[in-house]
């Protein structure tokens, strides 16, 4: 089923969140992110902020603790009804079932966030583009878009193009998830299968194609859209990224 301009709709994302809704908050409970996001939009005071791919809001909790205003954008319906609780009591939050390679909202804000980076669904150049001409688009003079970016280290990219892929586990709050990259290395372009255990039992593995990020990647996508990247941290302590050690990268663009 296409959209009005002929694309695609992204249904296999939507259906890979229907499987792995009932763990996606405990998935990312304890991501230690928080803090970044609360930090993002403290200034400036009364700060206006569009949230891409918001999922259930749980970043947007976040960011509601500082910002005048959030708007948070999320494809899947599904995902905004499991966030309402999470809502409840927060009148500078609102929430819009919307694409975020297609948005033109009438307001514009001071600060656009992509958390635990969005466009690692969009594998195109084209819907990448037009994700970033989104965040440029409604941002004011000045403003800031930070990007939690899909980034894997050398070594990490290296080992999801072995045999057996790289896998990360973790665990908390009565769940183990065992992620699985497979990837071509140069190209970027991985399967990502996330498999979830309960008591020792695997009760769900669901998968969805992938595109990690390159530093040169993001500096040509960022310029492209009028966007000067700013600050780049390997953390969400924002200490400086560093290619061989970070365990991640996080870009902070301004609009000229």
């Amino acid at each position: 089923m296409g959209d009005r301009d002929g694309h695609e709709e992204p249904l296999e994302v939507r259906d890979y969140y229907h499987e792995i809704l009932p763990f996606y908050d405990l998935e990312l409970a304890d991501r230690g992110d928080g803090e970044l996001w609360a930090w993002a939009a403290s200034a400036p005071p009364g700060c206006r902020v569009l949230e891409l791919g918001a999922g259930t809001g749980r970043a947007t909790a976040f960011l509601a603790r500082t910002a005048g205003r959030v708007v948070a954008l999320e494809l899947a319906l599904e995902m905004i009804a499991a966030g309402r609780p999470r809502r409840a009591g927060r009148p500078n939050v609102s929430f819009v079932a919307a694409d975020m390679r297609e948005t033109p909202l009438r307001s514009r804000f001071d600060l656009v966030v992509a958390v635990d980076d969005p466009f690692v669904h969009l594998t195109g150049d084209e819907d990448r583009d037009r994700g970033f001409a989104t965040a440029a688009h409604h941002l004011v003079p000045g403003g800031r878009f930070l990007l939690d970016a899909a980034w894997f280290s050398p070594d990490q990219r290296h080992a999801s193009g072995g045999a057996e892929g790289l896998v990360k586990e973790h665990s908390g709050h009565g769940l183990k998830v065992r992620e699985t990259w497979h990837c071509d290395p140069e190209a970027r372009l991985c399967t990502a299968s996330y498999e979830y255990f309960e008591n020792g039992r695997k009760v769900k593995k669901a998968s969805f194609p992938a595109r990690l990020w390159s530093r040169e990647e993001l500096e040509h996508r960022a310029r492209a859209a009028g966007l000067q990247i700013t600050h780049l941290w390997g953390d969400y302590d924002r200490r400086p990224w560093d290619r061989a050690t970070s365990p991640r990268l996080i870009a902070e663009m301004r609009r000229g």
